[in-house]
């Protein structure tokens, strides 16, 4: 049933069913790598945050986490300059593995409702082709439902697309960007736990 109703929609429906798959997987594979990470508003993190800018002992920091990566580099660090450009690899290294994706979001985006609209007027042209061909005939009225069809399918395909694409583009980019955030503030915190410890001493 489902094959029956996407073959109404046409050739156009082709890529699009290919952009849906390809979104949808993208989809699935950002929901996994959030979960993994966890939001930047979460308690740890501000714990974590806290803890640096006190200078408290740090709690245990999730493995493999973006903010536990970049503590464990800066450690290793010597001096403030090198850190600094400790902090400006690992944005840039966190920026892409978070971005991952979302370029075939944005053409999706931009594809979906342009291939609907080809599939309509695709579906127009053939309709009113085959009106012409059968002239006022009994199977007219069959002939305009099925172009018509095949209109409604394309382009509710390419919008739902979208859609689709949009939405996971927004979610991963205000993921993306809170994250971003977080590592700057872990970074400042860390380099103002290393003032207080100098400080005494200078």
């Amino acid at each position: 049933m489902l094959l029956q109703q996407l073959s109404l929609g046409g050739p156009v429906m082709l890529p699009l069913l290919i952009l849906s798959i390809s979104v949808v997987s993208i989809g699935v594979d950002r929901f996994g790598f959030w979960r993994k990470i966890g939001t930047a508003s979460s308690p740890r993190w501000r714990r974590l945050e806290e803890e640096l800018s006190s200078g408290q002992p740090l709690s245990p920091v999730t493995l493999g986490s973006p903010a536990a990566s970049l503590l464990q580099r800066l450690d290793n660090a010597d001096g403030e300059a090198n850190r600094q450009l400790v902090l400006q690899l690992t944005l840039q290294q966190e920026r892409q593995r978070m971005a991952r994706g979302e370029r075939v979001l944005e053409a999706s985006a931009a594809l979906g409702p342009l291939l609907g609209l080809l599939g309509t007027v695709t579906g127009l042209m053939r309709t009113f082709a085959s009106l012409g061909h059968q002239g006022d005939t009994a199977n007219s009225a069959s002939l305009a439902a099925s172009g018509i069809a095949e209109v409604l399918v394309a382009t509710a395909m390419g919008i739902l697309l979208a859609l689709l694409a949009i939405v996971v583009l927004r979610v991963n980019s205000a993921y993306r960007t809170s994250q971003l955030a977080l590592l700057e503030r872990v970074a400042l915190a860390y380099e103002l736990n290393q003032s207080r410890r100098v400080g005494p001493h200078g």
